[in-house]
């Protein structure tokens, strides 16, 4: 790992001097990006964007619970401290926190973790049932970012941020780990009001 660091760090002052002095300084990120904490979902890797540029937050199933202060911390400093225009919640096919929670439920930190997912499921179950297995955990995983984007809209910290005038998107997209394609699922709101016409 050092010497992979190593040999990046030469590469990059070879082929852009001063970039790194350059982005030492600040950031100025302009995407807070919310996703899983899957290894094969690295949002550097998957929109090529150069360092400095996303904000991250992972945790399993790309949650935002509305409860947790590490997803709201994360949240009040993208929005009110670094002024970040754009939240992308990216979920993924073949997602493991999705399958788990379909499979099985218990009292494991991850499992009461993953029953927020649970919900999701129990208020689609009708739809999701008809569907076969793998087609059932894709659509999940859809639905699953549906509805963390509007866990953070529903958020008073993006609330005031809109009141206020400040440029605030909230995007659901999700991965396709096969074709390694992002995919919009028609899911975006940039203001209180789109975001109450489209809840409700």
């Amino acid at each position: 790992m050092l010497k992979k660091n190593r040999e990046w760090s030469a590469r990059i002052q070879t082929e852009s001097p001063g970039y790194l002095e350059s982005v030492s300084r600040a950031q100025k990120p302009e995407i807070l990006w919310v996703g899983c904490s899957d290894s094969r979902v690295g949002p550097d890797q998957l929109i090529g964007l150069p360092m400095g540029s996303v904000f991250v937050h992972r945790n399993i199933a790309n949650l935002f619970a509305t409860g947790d202060l590490n997803c709201l911390a994360v949240l009040e400093y993208a929005i009110d401290e670094l002024k970040i225009p754009n939240i992308v919640v990216c979920g993924h096919y073949e997602c493991g926190g999705i399958k788990a929670a379909m499979e099985h439920s218990g009292i494991q930190p991850v499992d009461l973790w993953l029953d927020q997912v649970r919900f999701v499921y129990q208020r689609h179950a009708d739809t999701l049932n008809q569907l076969q297995p793998d087609k059932r955990a894709n659509r999940l995983a859809e639905l699953n970012v549906e509805a963390q984007v509007h866990n953070i809209c529903r958020n008073t910290i993006v609330r005031e941020a809109w009141r206020r005038g400040q440029k605030v998107n909230v995007i659901g997209v999700i991965y396709d780990i096969h074709d390694g394609l992002l995919k919009q699922l028609g899911i975006q709101y940039s203001s209180q009001e789109e975001w109450e016409s489209g809840y409700s």
